[in-house]
């Protein structure tokens, strides 16, 4: 390269030195800084050397700040944090309101349990016309009377009350059952706002991360393009030959292609979000904020307290224990589904005609016992099912409390991982930024070529793009984290 240039006129070399002091500064203005591009800080401060598993570190848990409306923008576009995602997804997600209406028709079960133990009346009126029978006239008896062209009306009047008084158990079987099947549905609709909850997170973190790469994405286009800039006013000095304008061309149309789809891998993600929390409104795009959620203090990584956290706050194990109970209390119901029933009953009806209007009301009260002494085998087979459905609900339990202990390993050991992913990444990413910083300065004063600036902004691409994806993987982390918890 000295030889080249010794060959160049003075005048040209003036020319070339200012032309290359110009277009090194204007790369390294465009050049996005590590704030700009790997835009929020890691979630948790790096450790210096890796950490023990059992390590206690603070989780970041749901954000506790008052819930203010989205923020609507010029465009229409609507955009929201995390904790107005979470709170849009539990306010209009149909599937959380499905379980909700279980959870309502549950507790009407319930009242209708209770039903038998309350006396009942019912009230009856009848009015009718017909013909009356053939009899002898009250005025001639030689004569006839009535007969089918003879109508007469009639009506009546009744009204019965009962009451049952004893059922030795199975009323009172039934409303326990029924009060415990309405307490697992409670706790069904915790467990349905948990997943609801997760998942608006979950989606929210992957829209964050996509727009993240699309920044990433777009700083590489604005890189090249300079470059391209770069290289084309080179090739006009007659200080570079023109094959690396066609390269450098090539390394922009391939940028802008990684732009391309990272915009449509945003767009996706943004339509889960949609989903994920339930937003209806097809004229508003939804989008999110660049910055990642806040953390906040939580549970240690120590697995024994996130056992403990998770067994005294997953829903579903409290759902599970009240499925059980509602099992159990099904087997009692259905055992005393064969026992006699003691009712009391008053009943009184009054029935004149058009033709005697004399009769007077009449009456009737008294108690009855009723047993069934067969029922085909009824009260059996629903015993035999009650049965069934309890050892299904003890297995569910203990099937869910071999894989908690699991669940909380993984978690960890994915927090434990991308913690130090994280930690490397930035690192990554500040030398990839020191190297391309140096690969440009190279090019500019003619020591080095377009393949090794390439080279450094493919790295440093590379190196964004695997910060974006460790933070992405660590804040999905702590959300499966206290999801397991319960949290």
């Amino acid at each position: 390269m000295i030889a080249c240039s010794s060959e160049v006129s003075a005048g040209r070399r003036v020319a070339l030195v200012v032309l290359t002091l110009c277009l090194v500064s204007g790369a390294a203005e465009a050049q996005p800084t590590p704030a700009a591009v790997a835009a929020p800080a890691p979630v948790v401060a790096p450790v210096a050397k890796p950490a023990p598993v059992a390590a206690p570190v603070a989780a970041p848990g749901p954000v506790v700040a008052p819930v203010t409306a989205p923020e609507v923008l010029d465009s229409g576009v609507v955009r929201m944090t995390l904790a107005q995602a979470v709170e849009l997804a539990l306010s209009q997600q149909s599937s959380l309101r499905q379980v909700r209406a279980q959870e309502d028709a549950s507790r009407g079960r319930v009242e209708l349990a209770r039903v038998p133990l309350r006396p009942t009346a019912q009230l009856g009126a009848t009015a009718s016309v017909g013909s009356t029978p053939v009899r002898t006239c009250a005025g001639d008896p030689s004569q006839s009377c009535g007969g089918f062209f003879d109508p007469a009306t009639s009506t009546g009047v009744s009204a019965q009350v009962s009451w049952r008084l004893y059922d030795f158990g199975q009323t009172a079987a039934s409303i326990r059952a029924a009060e415990t099947s309405a307490s697992a549905a409670e706790f069904s609709v915790r467990v349905s706002e948990l997943e609801v909850k997760t998942a608006a997170e979950q989606s929210y973190l992957e829209a964050v991360a996509r727009h993240h790469l699309v920044v990433v994405a777009q700083a590489a286009v604005d890189s090249e393009l300079l470059h391209l800039e770069q290289a084309r006013g080179f090739v006009a000095a007659g200080a570079r030959d023109p094959i690396e304008v066609a390269q450098a061309q090539a390394r922009a149309a391939s940028a802008r292609s990684q732009l391309a789809q990272a915009q449509s891998n945003q767009a996706v993600a943004l339509g889960n979000l949609r989903a994920a929390i339930g937003w209806l409104d097809p004229a508003r795009q939804v989008v999110t904020e660049l910055t990642w959620p806040a953390p906040t203090q939580g549970p240690s990584l120590e697995l024994p307290a996130l056992v403990a956290a998770a067994r005294a706050r997953r829903p579903e194990l409290a759902q599970l224990d009240r499925q059980i109970a509602a099992s159990d209390a099904s087997v009692a119901a259905a055992q005393a589904g064969k026992r006699p029933v003691l009712s009391a009953f008053a009943n009184s009806q009054w029935g004149p005609d058009s033709s005697d209007w004399t009769p007077q009301p009449s009456w009737t009260a008294g108690v009855s016992l009723s047993w069934t002494a067969w029922d085909g085998g009824r009260a059996q087979a629903e015993v035999r099912i009650a049965r069934a459905n309890l050892r299904a609900a003890v297995a569910q339990r203990d099937a869910l409390l071999v894989s908690l202990t699991a669940a909380l390993e993984v978690a960890r050991a994915r927090i434990v991982a991308n913690l130090a992913s994280v930690q490397a990444s930035t690192e990554a990413v500040s030398a990839a930024q020191s190297s391309l910083h140096l690969a440009e300065a190279r090019y500019g004063q003619g020591l080095g070529g377009q393949i090794e600036v390439a080279d450094a902004q493919a790295a440093l691409t590379a190196a964004q793009g695997s910060l974006v994806l460790a933070e992405w993987q660590l804040a999905d982390a702590w959300a499966e984290l206290r999801r397991a918890t319960g949290q």
